[in-house]
């Protein structure tokens, strides 16, 4: 009998907690998608910050090196045109052969790092798509970038398992970049897919030195971004 009670009681709470659940659900199911993720400010000014990947090319340097890594930025939007202050972190890999207890084998290596400090204009050239947030801004948008920074490229010599390459000289040089990609801004993130060139006169080849003095070298890199900016 008193098991009876209690398996009365349970199925009396049961019932409870599935109208009180089914309460609010419905409740829930009335929000509007700005109740849960926060918009944008409601105006096209604001301070941003950004966050991504890098990948490319620095090509005859002296063989073409793969370079990946990571960006972070700063800045300040007024309208289409956006400032920012930008580092980027690129670790250098070379294809190349080494030895092994097993024998010659043939792979990836690390052959330096470099460290980018820049200061980057950003412009909306075309929009297009729905305005976000009540502003002028787009859903997509498609924008040109150019600036101009500090680069220092460490290289390092081959180590006593590895073949002998070219070293080029660890460098510190001003360099200027233009680019361009799509930025897609939902709400508060927008997310920016882009390609930019980098040299000490853009794209274009210059000669360096390299360490051991036999011959020149080509100084540019290409690299594509993938990053999420934030807009406060």
């Amino acid at each position: 009998m008193r098991n009876s009670h209690r398996f009365r009681g349970a199925v009396v709470a049961s019932m409870l907690l599935g109208v009180t659940g089914a309460n609010v659900v419905w409740a829930d199911s009335d929000r509007s998608v700005d109740d849960v993720v926060p918009t944008a400010p409601k105006s096209d000014n604001g301070v941003t910050a950004r966050a991504g990947t890098s990948a490319g090319i620095v090509y005859g340097a002296p063989a073409n090196v793969t370079a990946l890594g990571f960006t972070t930025a700063i800045g300040q939007r007024f309208g289409r045109l956006a400032i920012e202050a930008e580092y980027t972190y690129l670790s250098f890999q070379q294809q190349a052969t080494y030895r092994t207890p097993f024998g010659i084998e043939s792979g990836d290596i690390g052959v330096g790092d470099g460290n980018r400090l820049d200061l980057m204009l950003r412009f909306d050239l075309l929009r297009f798509g729905p305005r976000v947030d009540h502003t002028t801004r787009s859903l997509l948008t498609i924008y040109v970038e150019g600036g101009a920074g500090i680069a220092i490229d460490h290289w390092n010599k081959p180590a006593s398992d590895e073949m002998d390459r070219v070293v080029p000289n660890d460098s510190k040089r001003v360099e200027g970049q233009g680019g361009f990609g799509l930025m897609i801004f939902p709400h508060r993130v927008a997310w920016l897919i882009g390609s930019i060139c980098r040299g000490t006169s853009v794209c274009r080849s210059v000669e360096m030195n390299d360490a051991s003095g036999t011959g020149s070298l080509v100084d540019r890199s290409m690299l594509f971004q993938s990053s999420l900016e934030f807009t406060f």
